[in-house]
């Protein structure tokens, strides 16, 4: 097994990038349509609540998505030895999560400025707690990627197919909201049904329960600071009420931190890999270049096509959201990095009580920021203050991880020809302008542009060793195929 630990696992990052790519490509799909027929006011209410969402699924998972990951990974699929263990773990879910949905309504009707209805506040509370049974990160220690990508292929149609059915004009905000708590019903279920052979192995044990919080402190810690100062200014600018104002930021921040999932899905695939037995810098050094390959390019044409792809997304109505945009678009070097070095690199070494100190600096930063920022410059303000406490945590995280990993020489060159892809969209940026004035003409010309023209620069000028193999290992896939 640990001579096959240092190859890039293709196969499973094929399952597991097809199933982030289904959870981009669906929603992007119901975005342009949702975000007409609600307006900026009901896609304002959305994004209040699902920034409340995060913050309490974030706090209610208390860490089990990484330690209950890291802890299975160690042991041989399908092993049951830890399968009163995995119950616990969901017990613990399950008692936070009804927790923190207690909180958060006190918190909403205690508001001055109230947003939507209180159905839409109770169908939310209903969310928070369902939403913990999905259950992903059992699934993945076990590497059962091809029943995550079938789950949420069919869950993400049965979303679309409803809500192109049912949701009409601004009125139908609700039956979004009903369709939306439906999707996490029918993944709870799913999960629950291809767990039902570890119920039998339910006992209750307190040491065991004790022994779980004790260890799960500094993830659950880790979490919260995490989503806190990922969602505080959207709760920040709530406060003002200004909800159009509100409905152009989420928009901007969606488009952006939907595809960011993406690298998620990767790191997981990655940290179990890294975790089944001795960590190898070979294969993190390459789980590091697949990361900047892919997320710088990303980056540059958010950066440079912001306008049209708000245009295509949302429409005029929402051109207000593409100067966010922009902004936003720079996470996709930033965060896509430090989930590298955070994930693959400090928690793989037990570091996670360090990052704890890092997210809980990264939150007061956040908070501070957004306080300035946010009456200075609004929401222009709030997206600054984001992209700021993200390079920070990067840079952060970069010097922490120098005992463990180090960017050598020639992953530094490998990062400057990733660059190169800024004045690649620039370039193509302007020439679809010439061309035509349509946004979709753009969108097309620009974006195929952008990426032959990075390809052909990465494999042939640069002779990038990264794409090389890549490429080299596609040939042998089909080869066998």
């Amino acid at each position: 097994m640990a001579a096959n630990n240092n190859k890039i696992p293709y196969g499973q990052l094929l399952l597991q990038y097809s199933n982030t790519a289904i959870n981009i490509i669906f929603p992007l799909i119901l975005f342009p349509y949702m975000t007409r027929t609600l307006g900026p006011g009901g896609y304002g209410v959305i994004g209040f609540y699902e920034s409340m969402l995060l913050v309490v699924n974030v706090l209610a998972a208390f860490g089990v998505n990484y330690y209950g990951l890291r802890l299975l990974s160690k042991s041989a699929i399908g092993d049951s030895d830890n399968a009163n263990t995995v119950l616990h773990l969901l017990l613990i879910n399950t008692l936070v999560a009804i927790s923190g949905m207690l909180v958060y309504l006190v918190y909403v009707f205690n508001k001055k400025v109230q947003i939507g209805n209180s159905q839409v506040t109770f169908l939310y509370a209903y969310i928070m707690v369902i939403y913990m049974f999905h259950a992903d990160w059992y699934f993945q220690s076990q590497e059962k990627f091809r029943f995550i990508l079938k789950r949420t292929f069919f869950i993400r149609l049965f979303v679309l197919v409803s809500s192109f059915l049912f949701v009409r004009k601004p009125e139908h905000l609700i039956y979004y909201i009903i369709i939306s708590a439906a999707n996490y019903t029918l993944i709870a279920a799913s999960a629950w049904w291809n767990m039902r052979t570890l119920l039998p192995h339910w006992k209750w044990d307190p040491d065991l329960f004790r022994r779980l919080l004790k260890a799960l402190w500094p993830f659950a810690i880790l979490g919260a600071l995490g989503s806190i100062y990922f969602t505080i200014d959207t709760i920040l600018l709530a406060r003002t009420g200004r909800i159009t104002d509100l409905g152009h930021y989420t928009v901007a921040a969606k488009i952006v931190r939907l595809g960011l999932n993406v690298f998620v899905g990767a790191s997981i695939v990655f940290f179990v890999k890294l975790f089944r037995t001795e960590v190898d810098r070979g294969l993190q050094a390459d789980s590091m270049l697949m990361t900047m390959h892919f997320s710088f390019p990303i980056a540059a044409m958010l950066f440079f096509f912001a306008e049209p792809v708000i245009r295509f997304v949302s429409g005029e109505t929402y051109l207000p959201a593409a100067g966010m945009l922009r902004i936003f678009s720079l996470l996709w070097v930033v965060v896509p990095l430090h989930d590298f070095f955070n994930i693959r690199v400090l928690i793989v070494h037990h570091r996670e009580k360090l990052l704890v100190k890092i997210y809980f600096a990264a939150c007061l930063l956040s908070l501070l920021l957004n306080l300035v920022l946010i009456p200075a410059f609004f929401t222009t303000g709030a997206a600054l203050s984001i992209l700021i406490t993200e390079m920070l945590v990067l840079a952060a995280s970069i010097y922490y991880s120098r005992p463990y990993f180090r960017i050598s020489r020639k992953l530094l060159v490998e990062m400057l020809f990733c660059l190169a892809v800024f004045p690649i969209a620039m370039l193509a940026a302007q020439v679809s302008i010439m061309v035509s004035t349509n946004h979709i003409v753009q969108l097309a010309i620009g974006l195929t542009g952008t990426l032959l023209a990075n390809v052909f620069m990465q494999l042939v000028i640069f002779r990038s060793a990264f794409w090389h193999r890549t490429w080299n290992a596609i040939r042998a896939a089909k080869a066998r195929a």
